[in-house]
């Protein structure tokens, strides 16, 4: 009797432990079915990520590159015409010969070409770094300044051959030593103004501060 129930025993628990084996089996089977679809899923939804990261960044450097290159264009319109600027203003105030008509003519010249520069910075200044900006609006109150002593002197002009009714400069000297000599006399006047006395300086300032900016957007 007890040795046909150690027996029945003995049968049940291998039967026990062969369908637990059974289970234990299936039961990794699935477990590995399911770490497999999540690992698929998720190398799927990180590839989808990544995908649109690259897209976003690739835009990103587009936007990045036009309007890098809008910035040059604008950088090099405005140098171009800052160093003809400087080319002008170097003429008026240090000027090689000294004359009547010539002195009109420089003064004329001098303002046309700051309304130019100017009109540029206003137009392309949407491109133009904060500190660009303030260095060019720093530049546009100094020169202001001498803009309006321009206007004043030809007014003082217009006024001597209204007085005079001529134009003439053997009228209005007299000779040519004393045309040179009045000339002189006007230009170094001008000079005392502070803005005017250092007016060269205040351009070349603004060409480093444009040619530094421009070298770090073409690095």
């Amino acid at each position: 009797m007890n040795i046909l129930l150690q027996i029945n025993i003995e049968q049940l628990l291998e039967k026990y432990f062969s369908e637990y084996k059974d289970y234990h089996i299936y039961a990794l089977i699935i477990l590995t079915l399911i770490m497999l679809v999540f690992q698929i899923l998720q190398t799927i939804f990180v590839s989808r990520k990544i995908e649109r990261f690259k897209n976003e960044l690739k835009r990103s450097e587009i936007k990045f590159s036009r309007f890098n290159n809008l910035q040059i264009d604008a950088l090099k319109s405005i140098y171009d015409n800052l160093v003809t600027f400087h080319y002008k203003n170097f003429r008026l105030f240090f000027p090689s010969i000294y004359g009547h008509e010539s002195l009109k003519v420089k003064m004329d010249e001098w303002k046309s070409e700051f309304n130019s520069i100017m009109d540029i910075f206003h137009r392309e200044k949407i491109l133009l770094p904060s500190d660009l900006k303030n260095k060019v609006k720093d530049f546009e109150i100094k020169f202001n300044v001498i803009f309006m002593a321009l206007k004043n002197e030809l007014q003082s002009i217009s006024e001597m051959e209204e007085y005079d009714r001529t134009h003439d400069v053997q009228i209005l000297y007299g000779n040519p030593e004393k045309e040179v000599e009045s000339i002189k006399s006007r230009i170094e006047q001008l000079k005392k103004i502070t803005e005017i006395e250092q007016s060269e300086k205040t351009i070349k300032d603004l060409r480093q501060n444009i040619e530094d900016y421009f070298e770090s957007l073409t690095k």
